[in-house]
């Protein structure tokens, strides 16, 4: 899909055409959004509100500044930053609907047990890891982005990024080899 052939037809006064975006976008930024440690029903808000912000700001994009996905994700970012701490000790939040399902259909009970065990061991050490970490884990490891994009929706140097990924996978590690003894 090419978006930008869609924003003008979306300028050119085609509303309807904001649907295509919606469709294309939706499923990774509400993943990406999972990743971070955020409920399904929470990211499915900050989604529509983000998606309902791109709408009225969609004036406001600049191709030449930054990818459309790159404006995306960092409107996506900044919600969730911004729920994340206002909702900080008021309530759990929770990844696990967006992990891969590691367990297969058929594998036997106590295979899928174990991996179940696995996967909330995982979210327990994504959970213990600052939010811009998550964020940044997940846009390199579930959203594949580049250095530089993610540098430009975390608002850093991609030097910064670099090192916080560096620094975020070595305290994984840490946490899941601590959840494993």
């Amino acid at each position: 899909m090419d978006i930008q052939i869609i924003l003008k037809r979306i300028g050119n006064g085609d509303k309807p055409a904001f649907a295509l975006v919606v469709q294309h976008f939706q499923h990774p930024l509400f993943a990406y959004l999972g990743r971070m440690g955020l409920s399904q029903g929470l990211a499915e808000e900050i989604a529509q509100e983000t998606f309902l912000r791109a709408w009225k700001c969609l004036h406001a994009y600049d191709p030449a500044r930054a990818e459309f996905s790159t404006w995306l994700f960092t409107i996506a970012r900044n919600l969730a930053f911004h729920e994340l701490g206002r909702a900080a000790g008021k309530r759990k939040v929770s990844g696990n609907e967006f992990l891969l399902d590691v367990a297969g259909e058929g594998d036997p009970p106590a295979d899928a047990a174990r991996q179940t065990q696995l996967r909330e061991k995982l979210l327990d050490a994504l959970r213990a890891l600052p939010v811009a970490d998550r964020s940044a884990l997940a846009l390199a490891y579930f959203q594949e982005l580049d250095l530089k994009a993610i540098a430009r929706i975390e608002g850093c140097s991609t030097g910064a990024v670099k090192v916080r990924l560096h620094r975020a996978k070595q305290r994984l590690r840490q946490l899941l080899e601590e959840y494993h003894e």
